[in-house]
């Protein structure tokens, strides 16, 4: 085996990276444990059999949950910054998802690598300022339901936040003067548990808004643990009053 891949190998297997996901777990084996609950949710997303919605459900909710496993994965070996761009992809493929489900033709272009948007000034499919979703009758009508709940105001400023560690922002470094390798960092740990946490928010907000009849269409419990990760009582208040469902 060559000398530098030798040497990552070793790191691998008794270096830092083992180092940072034993004291990681040590410490917080039982947040992980919640937030790797958390990803199965998605499951009950993926293997709902409504004929209109089957086929982008099923092609986009595993790259979702992959988003969300991977960033686990990342931040229990210290690696804050690659956990957190997962989780901007995660945010970024659950709003793909809600306008593919009725834009089939854009869709097959996207596959394809199109990037037709870009001819609009649009940085994605969404448009400026998440157009898109702020005319879906369903957004208004959740946003309405509950007083000063800005939806999508809300998730552009997280993105926002998220795409600091996408773009190398100095808050987002790895690294430190006096040390190299990445190392388990209590904050960091901490702040990106948050952030793993507003993103489950956001993506099952965002798809209860785009899947309405997939959601009533739920058993009572399915709705009650999805309403669970969404976690924030205001969001939670939103979709049992847009939606009808019983306080």
């Amino acid at each position: 085996m060559p000398e530098l891949t030798k040497s990552m190998f070793e790191i691998q297997q008794r270096g830092w990276i083992d180092t940072n996901c034993k004291e990681t777990l040590r410490i917080h084996h039982r947040k992980v444990e919640k937030l790797l609950e958390e990803t199965q949710i998605l499951v009950y997303w993926k293997n709902q059999t409504h004929q209109k919605y089957q086929g982008v459900l099923k092609e986009l909710i595993p790259e979702i949950f992959m988003d969300a496993y991977i960033s686990i994965s990342f931040a229990s070996i210290g690696l804050y910054k690659q956990a957190n761009a997962c989780l901007r992809g995660e945010l970024e493929t659950a709003l793909r998802l809600v306008y593919f489900s009725t834009h089939p033709v854009e869709y097959a272009w996207w596959k394809k690598g199109s990037e037709w948007y870009l001819e609009a000034q649009s940085k994605d499919v969404w448009g400026k300022e998440y157009q898109y979703f702020r005319q879906l009758e369903e957004v208004k009508n959740l946003e309405k339901s509950v007083s000063s709940l800005h939806l999508f105001t809300n998730i552009k400023t997280f993105y926002g936040k998220l795409s600091k560690f996408v773009h190398g922002g100095a808050s987002s470094f790895q690294t430190r003067p006096e040390r190299i390798s990445p190392k388990y960092w209590r904050r960091e740990f901490s702040d990106w548990a948050k952030n793993f946490q507003e993103v489950q928010k956001y993506v099952n907000t965002i798809l209860v808004c785009g899947f309405v009849e997939v959601f009533k269409n739920m058993t009572g419990e399915h709705k009650k643990v999805i309403l669970k990760v969404v976690s924030n009582s205001k969001y939670q208040l939103a979709i049992k009053k847009s939606l009808g469902l019983n306080p």
